[in-house]
């Protein structure tokens, strides 16, 4: 398999997505700038002296005027707010989501050291995370096990040095050393390529895009109960909560696309990376195998599951929303077959 071949994909893959979330950030931000200007002149529109133009004509004259030297800076103004309010609720995202300790402890995962592995197959994953963290020339993350029946493992932190792996109960006892070795270097491969980091930054920025229901409420309640506001001034004020609303969603479903996509490219390198660490491809690939032939489930009781479906080793979702390629086009790609 050329490993670095696929490497050089994935991350180029990367970048166009994550271009992509800055596009998308950026254009949400200039939409709200826009309804915010244009529903305050419509506002405006809407007070008495006006009542002989349609709403047709008021909308198209606020629109127009949106875009005159005398308001453009306003417009601009409010979309940098917008952009500020989203990048700040990004910001509160990553941190909130930054420790990998912490992600593991919402999965009720317990620590495994030398003196709490009880048995054989815990000392044994303890010593194939050392093996593969000294392959892949990283500090050895924590080794966390999660009890749960679904076959999956992840890895989370926001750097190499407070990294940790968590695998599931299933995953443990459904996989042989060399099948098990290939599922670690799989989740090392996320921590050297710094997949950690992005899948915060990744589920950060989709959050973000959250603030802007926020906003719609906002400007519905204040609109609702402010006694001082004419009647017709209060619909245009929960049209632009409305259309708000509208740009929240859309940009989270999209945001969400990208995220998935993202995902599906980074699977692709980690994958890559296991075939590095361990020079023996046929073990992630007969890991794949007991999955894909033996019936046995990924599905995850936990409701965090989730939140984190996209730092998963495998996932669950539909063809827009899958945070996972299909198992047998990963096989493909590491026996170099596409």
């Amino acid at each position: 398999m050329d490993f670095r071949e696929h490497q050089d994909r994935a991350k180029r893959n990367s970048r166009i997505i994550w271009f992509l979330y800055i596009l998308l950030l950026s254009i949400s931000s200039l939409l709200i700038g826009w309804t915010f200007i244009v529903g305050l002149n419509l506002a405006e529109l809407y007070q008495s002296g006006y009542e002989q133009y349609s709403f047709g004509q008021k909308f198209s004259a606020s629109n127009s005027h949106a875009f005159d030297s005398e308001q453009i800076q306003i417009l601009l103004s409010f979309s940098a707010i917008a952009f500020i309010v989203q990048a700040s609720t990004t910001a509160f995202g990553f941190f909130k989501k930054s420790d990998g300790h912490k992600v593991a402890v919402a999965f009720n995962a317990r620590l495994l050291d030398e003196n709490s592995a009880n048995s054989l197959a815990e000392k044994q994953a303890l010593n194939i995370v050392t093996e593969q963290a000294l392959a892949a020339s990283v500090p050895t993350p924590s080794l966390y096990l999660i009890p749960e029946q679904g076959i999956n493992a992840f890895a989370a932190g926001k750097s190499n040095k407070n990294a940790i792996v968590a695998i599931t109960e299933g995953a443990l006892n459904s996989f042989n050393r060399t099948e098990l070795s290939g599922v670690i270097a799989h989740e090392i491969g996320h921590i050297v390529n710094q997949d950690i980091k992005l899948n915060i930054q990744i589920s950060a920025f989709v959050f973000g895009f959250t603030a802007l229901f926020f906003l719609a409420r906002f400007i519905f309640y204040n609109a609702m109960y402010n006694r001082r506001m004419d009647g017709r001034a209060k619909l245009v004020m929960f049209a632009m909560a409305a259309v708000i609303a509208i740009i929240g969603a859309l940009t989270v479903w999209m945001g969400r696309i990208l995220q998935a996509a993202m995902s599906r490219q980074r699977e692709y390198l980690a994958d890559a990376s296991a075939v590095q660490f361990t020079r023996y491809p046929d073990g992630l690939v007969q890991a794949f195998e007991v999955l894909e032939n033996g019936g046995k489930s990924t599905k995850m009781e936990n409701p965090s599951s989730k939140e984190y479906a996209h730092a998963m080793m495998f996932g669950i979702g539909g063809e827009l929303f899958a945070t996972h390629p299909p198992l047998r086009e990963r096989i493909a790609r590491i026996q170099n077959q596409k």
